[in-house]
């Protein structure tokens, strides 16, 4: 049973995009309506400002690069997301 899980990760791999370090606070602000994260990644995604190369699509780089930059430009450094993938193979479209 664990090979196979092992193999099904190497075919689909995954990405988690946490909102901040360990040891740092997610920040949240009446201007954003939301904590910073979900505010950059509302504005990524459904405003496509994480559509860098202007494709129309999103894909999981363009928006993990997009988050990063974002988060640490509205709260000046204090907060910066953090990823972790298993076995990603492909850089898909997520949006």
């Amino acid at each position: 049973m664990k090979e196979l899980f092992v193999e099904l990760r190497r075919e689909s791999g995954a990405t988690v995009i946490a909102s901040s370090a360990g040891k740092e606070y997610s920040l949240e602000s009446d201007e954003w309506k939301n904590g910073v994260f979900t505010f950059a990644l509302k504005e990524g995604l459904l405003r496509m400002k994480a559509d860098t190369d202007g494709d129309k699509k999103v894909t999981v780089s363009e928006l993990k690069a997009f988050l990063f930059d974002r988060v640490k430009e509205l709260t000046n450094g204090k907060q910066t997301p953090t990823v972790r993938k298993e076995n990603l193979q492909h850089d898909c479209v997520i949006y």
